[in-house]
């Protein structure tokens, strides 16, 4: 893959598209090599893995049924069987902070629910590239351009305009997991909100954000926070 992979040398697809991955377990498959035979060139993928793509790339590894993809870094994650909001493209994926602490369990572990709470949805791991059944395990994309479906409302659809998660400044999402833009600057004193929406942007508008729609978003929340 052009861009080359961040935490091994080959991966092990499950679907022909990025996009199209909804693994039941962990890598899709259980991997396994008989005593003395050559170790594979391809290893399994576990959650955490990260590879990135430039454009050419991603285009070829998107599903346009679905959608298509741009070029960045994804990031092989679980999701939480118990949420209540279904991933779905283009919706935000967020950390539990019980998850983020490394752990035996729940390692890379994301949710479709709003975290902390739907009014501070600050917690943001990425996006959803596709629909993954909830327990499932797929990818979401954490740098680059990504498709991002905004609110069936929004505070100011402008180009360049700051995205953040929807609930920001304690407007509540309309759809779960959604994305919002050109919230109103605060004013002086209020920092409280001042401090959600920095901890809550996700990247700015590259295109003119349409509601209810997948616009496209360049990502510029480190997408580190996480190794």
């Amino acid at each position: 893959m052009a861009g080359g992979m961040l935490t091994k040398q080959a991966d092990f697809q499950t679907a022909k598209f990025l996009n199209d991955v909804n693994d039941v377990a962990a890598g899709g498959v259980i991997v396994s090599v008989p005593a003395g035979a050559p170790s594979p060139s391809v290893s399994q993928t576990q959650p955490g893995d990260k590879i990135v793509l430039d454009d050419i790339t991603a285009v070829a590894l998107s599903d346009t049924a679905v959608g298509t993809l741009f070029g960045g870094i994804y990031m092989y994650v679980g999701t939480l069987s118990s949420a209540a909001a279904n991933p779905a493209r283009g919706s935000a994926a967020f950390y539990r902070a019980a998850d983020i602490p490394s752990a035996v369990t729940n390692l890379y572990q994301v949710t479709s629910d709003a975290q902390p709470t739907t009014t501070l949805p600050t917690l943001l791991a990425g996006v959803f590239i596709n629909a993954i059944t909830k327990g499932n395990f797929g990818w979401i994309q954490i740098g680059g351009i990504a498709s991002c479906l905004f609110d069936s409302t929004v505070s100011a659809a402008t180009v360049g305009g700051m995205v953040t998660a929807r609930g920001i400044a304690g407007v509540a999402a309309t759809v779960a997991s959604t994305f919002d833009v050109g919230a109103a600057v605060v004013t002086p004193g209020s920092v409280a909100i001042a401090n959600a929406q920095i901890a809550g942007m996700f990247g700015v508008a590259i295109v003119l954000p349409v509601v209810s729609t997948v616009t496209a978003v360049l990502i510029q929340r480190n997408p580190f926070v996480r190794i």
